[in-house]
């Protein structure tokens, strides 16, 4: 009797010792890395062949505390005629889309500097008047880096304003126009929703 007491006793405090809990590590839970999601439009005021040129669009990004990556779209909303054909009635078209990344210095301020960059491919080309496809279309490469003031309205809303530099590469010229006809600087506007 005293063997199987003795025994029990043995066996109880070993399963306990192996049922401990132990602390489990990975490369990637870290206490103080914050993951989160944000979105929403973007506008930027440029200049496009010397013409004025409001670019649209928007994006959506992975946040890793003040860090993000994710992907974006812009295209070109009004009419810039084709300057280097005066007599016709065509227009320009222009959109590009690619990654969008960024860092948002000292992000849980009330007003604090955000800096990112488009990088992104697209399309620039010729089309008719009331045409919604280009006749001409070139293959471009596109950089944009951007420089924000932004504002934490709330938890869940930011607002963003400031600059940016458009930088188009690619454009072989076949319609007449070149690179720096296409590159210029801009003003930038942000709407982004997220989990700040």
């Amino acid at each position: 009797m005293k063997k199987s007491i003795l025994l029990g006793s043995i066996l109880t405090i070993c399963l306990t010792l192996f049922s401990q809990e132990k602390e489990y590590q990975t490369i990637f839970d870290n206490q103080d890395l914050r993951i989160s999601g944000m979105g929403g439009p973007f506008m930027q005021l440029t200049v496009v062949t010397g013409e004025f040129g409001h670019m649209m669009g928007g994006g959506g990004a992975v946040m890793l505390n003040d860090f993000f990556f994710g992907g974006y779209g812009l295209g070109l909303t009004n009419a810039i005629p084709d300057y280097l054909n005066p007599i016709t009635n065509d227009r320009l078209s222009l959109g590009h889309g690619g990654f969008w990344l960024g860092y948002s210095l000292f992000g849980e301020r009330p007003i604090h500097v955000s800096i990112s960059s488009l990088i992104g491919w697209g399309e620039f080309g010729i089309m008719q008047y009331g045409e919604y496809y280009p006749y001409i279309r070139d293959k471009i490469f596109v950089i944009t880096p951007t420089l924000e003031v932004e504002l934490n309205l709330t938890r869940y809303f930011r607002i963003g304003a400031g600059a940016s530099y458009n930088l188009y590469t690619m454009v072989d010229q076949m319609h007449g126009y070149k690179n720096s006809d296409l590159s210029a600087p801009g003003g930038f506007l942000s709407f982004k929703f997220g989990w700040f």
